[in-house]
């Protein structure tokens, strides 16, 4: 029988994520991060609610401009996603107070005399980008630029965006569960079927910067997509994770085409043991016209996939991930997991002595 292996621990993880615990370093990191925030779709005449760590933000659009600020108005703190857009900027609903799109600027109140001058205060704001379809945002200047999601500029795919889902566990948790094979053939028997290959090939990570890539086969046994033999059966899986927690896999049908999922998973509570998920599918033109697979019908798929996985991840612990590898044991299958947490650990430890010096 293989024995699993305990890895010995590295020096500065016993400081992270011990418990319950956040390390300050890590919330810091998190803090210089980019995160999705909202869908692009959803940001259209309605203000959106959004959230970073705790820090409650409001999206609107206005014609071309987008902004991300804090939720809290100024003036009474009432949250301005209750709001509506009005005159070129958002309008509080408990005042009437308007913020114009972009600077923040309050350019109007409503119980101060005709020709009077508006008060001289602003939203907080922060960047904003738009990308893979989503509204990315980030609380302080960022500390690695915007990952790049693979095909996603491409003309031949066919993209759907999910609704974001609120779990009880950490950003690592979600993102190690989104890369991990072993537990396809007992979590997703449900939408894979019962004849999932259970064993995991082996394997080898490869890392570039704060990139880690691996490639997998594996077999669903035929009964996925109500028993699509061309997508259903034996496939190939390229895993690439930009950390701390952009995660996307690409497969490879034998018999022709490819499908992308991606997942992006934001810390909404200040501890970091609350996420939002967000995730996108894809499809080429192959899978949507050869083998017969709408990118509605994918979409549906993956819903039912992830629905799967919730339960598992929020019954974990602990609710993050450890860093500390020595804590739980592992299989040859857990290689990439090992790879993430060390990998994660050396970012801190960088970013930890860069705004030491920063400081200095």
């Amino acid at each position: 029988m293989r024995r699993v292996r305990r890895e010995r621990e590295h020096p500065m993880t016993h400081q992270i994520h011990r418990g319950e615990t956040v390390d300050p370093v890590e919330h810091q990191l998190l803090r210089h991060t980019w995160f999705p925030i909202a869908r692009s779709e959803d940001v259209t005449d309605r203000p959106v609610q959004a959230n970073i760590l705790g820090t409650k933000l409001v999206v609107y659009r206005v014609g071309d401009t987008l902004t991300v600020a804090r939720a809290a108005c100024p003036h009474r703190g009432m949250d301005l996603s209750m709001g509506e857009l009005r005159d070129g900027g958002i309008q509080c609903p408990y005042h009437g107070w308007i913020f114009a799109a972009g600077s923040g600027a309050c350019t109007h109140v409503p119980s101060l005399p005709a020709g009077s001058s508006p008060v001289r205060t602003e939203l907080r704001t922060y960047r904003c980008v738009e990308a893979y379809g989503h509204v990315w945002s980030c609380l302080e200047e960022p500390y690695l630029p915007l990952p790049a999601l693979a095909d996603a500029e491409t003309s031949q795919w066919r993209f759907a965006y999910g609704e974001p889902n609120d779990l009880n566990c950490g950003i690592r948790q979600l993102t190690e569960n989104f890369r991990d094979m072993g537990h396809f053939a007992f979590v997703h028997q449900g939408t894979m079927g019962p004849d999932v290959r259970r064993e995991v090939d082996s394997y080898q990570v490869h890392r570039e910067g704060w990139d880690l890539e691996w490639e997998l086969t594996t077999d669903l046994g035929g009964s996925a997509l109500d028993g699509n033999q061309s997508l259903g059966t034996r496939q190939t899986l390229t895993y690439h994770l930009s950390l701390p927690m952009f995660a996307w896999i690409r497969t490879a049908f034998p018999d022709g085409g490819r499908r992308l999922v991606a997942q992006f998973a934001t810390p909404i509570s200040e501890d970091g043991l609350r996420v939002r998920e967000f995730w996108v599918v894809g499809i080429d033109d192959i899978v949507a016209e050869t083998h017969g697979v709408s990118i509605e019908e994918m979409w549906e798929y993956e819903t039912a996939i992830f629905a799967e996985d919730f339960p598992v991840v929020e019954n974990q612990e602990p609710r993050e991930a450890p860093l500390d590898v020595h804590g739980q044991a592992h299989a040859p299958a857990d290689k990439y997991s090992i790879a993430y947490r060390r990998t994660y650990v050396e970012l801190l430890e960088r970013f930890a002595e860069e705004t030491r010096q920063a400081g200095s």
